[in-house]
Parts: C-alpha cells; sequence; structure tokens
C-alpha cells in the first residue's frame, strides 16, 4: 500500500507538511506523521476504506483505537474531502453525517453535528476554517472559504467567504474584502 493509491491521504499529507513551522523536509515530514491531527486523519482513511470493503470490524476497532490516543472522533461514515488538516489535537468531534469539502482547517475543540438525537448534521463547503472550541450545529450550511471564530457557536447557515462569531454566531463580515462589523 502505497500513499498514491490513496490520493486524498496524499493531499492530506502536503497539505499539512506546507503548514508546518519547520524547515527540512526530513523534519517537516516527521513533524506530520507524528502529528496527532494527521494520525486522525490517516485513521479515518483507513477505516473509510475498510468500511467500502465491508470490513467494518476491523475499521471500527481501528477508529476506537486512533480516538483514544488523538482525542479526535472521525467517523468512517463522514463525507470529508481531500486536504483536511488539523491543527493542534483534542477534543475534535465530527458527526457520522456531517460533509465536509476539500481543504477544511480545524482547530481543537471543534464539534461539527446535530441539534438533536439522529437529526441532520452541517455540510461545510472547500477552505472553511473553524477556530477553536467552534460548534457548527444541525442542518445549516458553511460556504466555501468561510471562517468560523474560536468558541462560536454556529446554528444558522453562513454564506461563502462570510466570518462568524460570537454565541450564538453571527455574520461579521460578509467577503474577504468587506470592512467588519461591529460586533454589538
Amino acid at each position: 500500500m502505497t500513499i498514491t493509491r490513496w490520493p486524498n491521504l496524499a493531499r492530506d499529507f502536503e497539505r499539512a507538511r506546507r503548514h508546518t513551522g519547520y524547515e527540512g523536509a526530513v523534519r517537516k515530514t516527521l513533524h506530520v506523521v507524528t502529528s496527532p491531527g494527521f494520525q486522525a486523519v490517516w485513521g479515518y482513511r483507513a477505516t473509510r476504506w475498510l468500511l467500502h470493503r465491508r470490513i467494518a470490524f476491523v475499521g471500527a476497532v481501528l477508529q476506537r483505537l486512533v480516538e483514544i490516543v488523538t482525542g479526535i472522533s472521525i467517523p468512517p461514515e463522514a463525507a470529508i474531502g481531500p486536504g483536511l488538516l488539523i491543527h493542534h489535537f483534542g477534543g475534535i468531534v465530527i458527526n457520522s453525517r456531517a460533509v465536509l469539502g476539500a481543504d477544511c482547517t480545524l482547530h481543537h475543540g471543534v464539534t461539527i453535528g446535530n441539534r438533536v438525537p439522529g437529526g441532520p448534521s452541517p455540510v461545510l463547503g472547500d477552505r472553511v476554517m473553524l477556530g477553536a472550541g467552534a460548534k457548527v450545529l444541525g442542518d445549516i450550511t458553511i460556504g466555501s472559504g468561510a471562517e468560523i471564530g474560536a468558541n462560536a457557536v454556529v446554528l444558522e447557515s453562513v454564506p461563502e467567504g462570510a466570518v462568524a462569531v460570537g454565541i450564538p454566531a453571527r455574520v461579521v463580515r460578509r467577503q474577504p474584502g468587506d470592512a467588519p462589523q461591529p460586533a454589538g
């Protein structure tokens, strides 16, 4: 099994390498492969591969081990595009019905889930960034390029390119060039 057989994992790896603060190919590579965030993403890709090959029991055991070691819960049923980057580990929970686009970034303490048991989960577009402690809940869509601030609780959809902050979260900027709105 080579990383090129799993193109999503290869893109996850390359994105993580680009975002390390280290210099030198060996040091960057070591940082990525020992990072709990990348280990959790690898575990997700492996368990999803096993699930699609009807080897779900082995995948469930692997997922639980990865969850225990990293503190990050990503069930194989979640649909996650390539290039997922998890900065810092711990306390990240993604619901099995969640959908994440390509090149999303999650910081520690993020929850992506439903508001009621068995209810619908969020859909995140491409290049979405969720700050530390952000909670994105329910049948909502986060548009491509949106940014969610630290500790925000998002209960309503956020448009493309917008920035949302607060509890409950509200949009403070619509497009990257717009002036910030007062938080009051």
